[in-house]
């Protein structure tokens, strides 16, 4: 009768419970990790250029968005190219990246001039360097086509 009721006698645990409640515990801190860590390691790798392209074709969604928006940014290669209708209604392109700092470039048509955001950099419609701390212009493009057609997108010839 003193064995059935001893105090220090432990009484077994289900090893089942606890491997699976540390397996759970495990996996959600896997999840979190990751969904944390997935977008800053994708923002901080560089682009994957995808060749060296010497020309694009619009596509419908960028024509759409220059019709709506009075821009869109494209990529050519691994450069950002800013494609805009100019108050004349012409198709013009340059490259999407401010020279001071690297920051995307817009295009703001009520003042038909081209903008980069980061320090109030401003560009003629042809690139060239308006006002603010860029040191150089933007990279022209040349375009051919039209909105109601194919739009083709292409590096200038170096003269």
């Amino acid at each position: 009768m003193a064995d059935e009721h001893r105090p220090n006698a432990e009484e077994p645990r289900s090893p089942a419970r606890r491997q699976l409640i540390t397996a759970l515990l495990g996996t959600s801190l896997t999840g979190w990790l990751a969904t944390i860590l997935y977008p800053v390691l994708r923002y901080l790798s560089p682009l994957q250029a995808s060749g060296s392209a010497d020309e694009i074709e619009l596509g419908d969604k960028a024509k759409t968005d220059i019709a709506a928006a009075g821009f869109a940014i494209v990529a050519l290669g691994a450069e950002r190219v800013i494609v805009f209708n100019d108050a004349q209604a012409k198709l013009r392109a340059l490259s999407a990246r401010c020279t001071h700092e690297g920051c995307t470039v817009q295009y703001k048509a009520d003042e038909s001039i081209i903008w980069c955001a980061c320090h109030n950099g401003r560009f003629a419609l042809d690139g060239r360097v308006l006002s603010g701390p860029p040191p150089r212009p933007l990279l022209a493009y040349k375009t051919t086509g039209s909105l109601d057609s194919k739009v083709v997108v292409s590096r200038l010839e170096p003269a």
